[in-house]
């Protein structure tokens, strides 16, 4: 399954891979839904290791960033593309 994330500066993209993708079963369109700076994040739980997910994360927060979209392929099994 493919996910779209677009960015809430960029509705007019959202509106248009909505559009796009509105019969597709195995694709999504959805609204980033982070808000404010992701830099100082409030720790719940101290000492836990954040590498790994803001490493993950890292493309997507920068594909946001430069172009207000990213894809993010979800390696799910779909069933009859389309």
């Amino acid at each position: 399954m493919l996910i779209f994330v677009v960015a809430r500066t960029r509705l007019d993209r959202y509106d248009d891979l909505r559009r796009q993708f509105a019969d597709w079963r195995d694709v999504r369109v959805v609204l980033d839904r982070r808000e404010g700076d992701r830099r100082t994040p409030a720790r719940a739980h101290p000492g836990a290791d954040r590498r790994r997910s803001q490493r993950r994360h890292h493309g997507v927060e920068k594909e946001l960033r430069k172009l207000g979209w990213c894809v993010v392929d979800t390696d799910e099994p779909t069933t009859g593309a389309r």
